[in-house]
């Protein structure tokens, strides 16, 4: 009798403790899972999901975001998450082939970008500088002609990403992807974050997509997206201020990364490299950026420090330019992420280099 009383008990505590971790396990839970595929996207998740979400990337911080391939862990990360976000198809050419293969009924995708006009892009190489503006509508609907900055927007001139001369053709317009060398090339060019404005808008995209999945806290949700805007139009007008007296209006890049900063600051990106750090340019066009530097008398050139710099000491051999950091924001090391160090410290860090 007295084994029996002890074993119904033992049996009671068993289900109690069992009880307690279900509740322990469903109360974890309740935090949106959301799952990013790099840093740029990861930031804009990490920001306003807050304390009410898991936000984790794909990438790790040495991975290239241009030519990742996915993995059978990236399927069951990506399917377990109550949502994705990714920048967008023209970034991330991986996530065509992930969505194929997961339940996007069990998990909301999000493209950062939808629905926003991007600055069209090539990967061939533009001495000139000169960037048009295309559409960017998924639907098929029309997209905004003007690049408008809500909470602290630029002047309408600044951002008017509309079609000039050197737009595609109409055959061309589609948002898809063309086939050079390794299959890919960009129609658009997608690193947006680099103009803190336009990023507020990706933002926008973001918190939609948390309060619709979690409308409960939908409260907490906007003040943070607040928070991150009122950063964001902070970081522009520091900008604005630091650049308008810059002389040299031209900044010359290894990679073609920075043209949504220089639309939004009447710069000019001359660029070594195409918008994928995965091009290599030809013998030819090195010789006529070395040309181009000697010309015009380039002193400095602008190289991600997290990347291979080599073909950039070879075009300042020409004219014995000084390498400088100027981060692409592609992707923040394991010691910054654990330090701290984020978007805006990066971003005013680059300011720091474009205004000496």
């Amino acid at each position: 009798m007295k084994k029996k009383f002890l074993f119904s008990l033992l049996s009671l505590m068993l289900v109690g403790m069992s009880a307690f971790n279900m509740g322990v396990s469903v109360k974890a839970q309740e935090k949106l899972e959301v799952k990013t595929t790099f840093y740029p996207v990861y930031f804009l998740a990490e920001q306003i999901g807050g304390d009410y979400a898991n936000v984790s990337m794909l990438l790790e911080a040495n991975q290239d975001a241009h030519d990742y391939e996915i993995s059978a862990s990236d399927v069951t990360e990506v399917q377990n998450a109550d949502l994705f976000i990714y920048q967008d198809d023209e970034m991330e050419y991986f996530v065509q082939d992930l969505l194929a293969v997961i339940n996007t009924e069990n998990t909301k995708i999000v493209e950062s970008t939808e629905g926003l006009t991007l600055l069209t892009g090539s990967d061939t190489h533009d001495h000139e500088g000169e960037e048009a503006a295309d559409d960017h509508d998924h639907e098929g609907e029309e997209a905004a002609d003007e690049h408008d900055h809500e909470e602290g927007a630029h002047e309408e001139d600044d951002h008017d990403h509309e079609e000039d001369d050197h737009a595609h053709e109409e055959d061309d317009n589609a948002h898809d992807h063309g086939a050079e060398e390794d299959g890919h090339s960009h129609n658009y060019d997608p690193h947006t974050w680099v103009d803190p404005m336009f990023y507020a808008q990706q933002a926008e995209n973001v918190l939609n997509a948390f309060v619709e999945l979690d409308p409960a806290n939908a409260e907490g949700y906007q003040n943070n997206y607040q928070a991150l805007v009122d950063e964001l139009t902070l970081i522009d007008e520091e900008y604005r201020t630091a650049l308008a007296d810059r002389e040299d209006r031209r900044f010359v890049v290894q990679h073609a990364a920075f043209g949504y900063l220089a639309n939004a600051y009447d710069l000019e990106q001359v660029a070594i490299t195409g918008l994928s750090t995965t091009q290599e340019p030809s013998a030819q066009e090195i010789a006529t950026m070395q040309d181009f530097v000697v010309e015009n008398d380039v002193k400095v050139i602008y190289v991600d420090p997290t990347s291979s710099s080599s073909i950039a000491q070879t075009v300042a051999q020409a004219n014995n330019a000084e390498l400088r950091p100027l981060r692409t924001l592609e992707s923040v090391t394991a010691d910054e992420l654990a330090q701290g160090i984020n978007y805006f410290d990066i971003m005013r860090d680059n300011l720091i280099e474009l205004a000496k």
